[in-house]
């Protein structure tokens, strides 16, 4: 049952992934005033696709990476958006089922989750509001994002609206966070039908605590990575960061919630443009690497690892 439940979500990511891959070159043509035809057509002979030729990933593989009008490759960025959401809807769906499993959930009596996944764990999960919520936070934000690599590898450029759309919803996950650590709201509360905690139950003044420690920590987190590409933004007026980079570190920052994993990912980021643009570097080419791509890669590493990395590489207790 898991693995037809992993599948089911690769397909929908690798769905979304196509989607996201047409949004960004329709995006581009409206700024550039091209008509905008109502069907998916082919880039070289304008050849309207039918549905079978619209497959995620299936019709990539079965006509060889072509269209079977004209013959011309269809660019590699297709396929690699269709695989990588469907990787990142199931890193989501991984991610919800380690919340429930560190939290204790169905595990009387020796209950393992992973072993013993059934039906109806599945409903209750799947109607838990809560879940719900942050599931459709981080699906829509996942194709924004994946958005923004394909315009960024394309044009080297990054809409500023989805970018304020992506800073908006990742303010709305740190505050649904915030709630359920304060507990106003629970997930108990529809798991076990336990009494759901309240902040003006007798800890107020520790609810103010972790307030104050968590937004030290936001503002922390915005200072080492936004505000130090917002730096070298101004400083160096575009030729090392692009003027969507920081907005872009802001809305991940803001998800990521924890200035040990902005640490991590401003690493990860640099680590990742470092390793996909050695060659060019070794052979001294003056060439301008998009940043995005990477930073919004090491973004999805480092959420979907979050916990693994904040146990075993800072020793923090989660």
């Amino acid at each position: 049952m898991l693995v037809v439940l992993y599948l089911v979500f690769f397909v929908v990511g690798a769905v979304f992934g196509s989607f996201a891959c047409c949004q960004a070159y329709r995006i581009r043509y409206k700024e550039e005033g091209k008509r905008i035809g109502g069907r998916s057509e082919c880039l070289f002979c304008h050849h309207r696709l039918a549905w079978y030729e619209l497959i995620p990933i299936v019709s990539w593989v079965l006509q060889g990476g072509r269209c079977r009008q004209c013959g011309k490759k269809i660019g590699g960025i297709e396929i690699t958006s269709e695989v990588a959401m469907g990787l990142i809807f199931c890193g989501i769906l991984s991610l919800f089922f380690k919340q429930v499993n560190v939290m204790g959930f169905w595990q009387r009596g020796g209950y393992d989750f992973w072993r013993n996944f059934d039906i109806e764990l599945l409903v209750r999960i799947f109607t838990n509001p809560l879940i719900i919520v942050r599931a459709l936070i981080l699906m829509v934000s996942a194709v924004l994002f994946w958005i923004l690599v394909v315009y960024d590898l394309k044009w080297q450029r990054l809409p500023s609206w989805i970018l304020y759309v992506l800073i908006g919803l990742g303010v709305g996950y740190f505050v649904l966070n915030e709630l359920v650590r304060l507990g106003i709201i629970s997930e108990l509360r529809y798991w076990s039908g336990s009494k759901l905690l309240s902040v003006q139950s007798g800890a107020t003044r520790q609810a103010s605590e972790v307030i104050k420690n968590d937004l030290f920590t936001l503002v922390s987190s915005i200072l080492v990575l936004p505000g130090l590409y917002f730096l070298m933004y101004k400083i160096s007026k575009e030729r090392l960061v692009g003027g969507g980079d920081y907005l872009l570190a802001l809305a991940a920052v803001l998800f990521l919630g924890r200035f040990e994993l902005s640490l991590t990912l401003l690493f990860v980021a640099n680590l990742l443009a470092l390793g996909f643009n050695a060659k060019k570097i070794m052979q001294k080419k003056k060439v301008r690497v998009p940043f995005g791509p990477y930073l919004i890669m090491g973004f999805w590493l480092v959420l979907l690892f979050a916990r693994e990395i904040l146990l075993y590489l800072y020793v923090v207790a989660v």
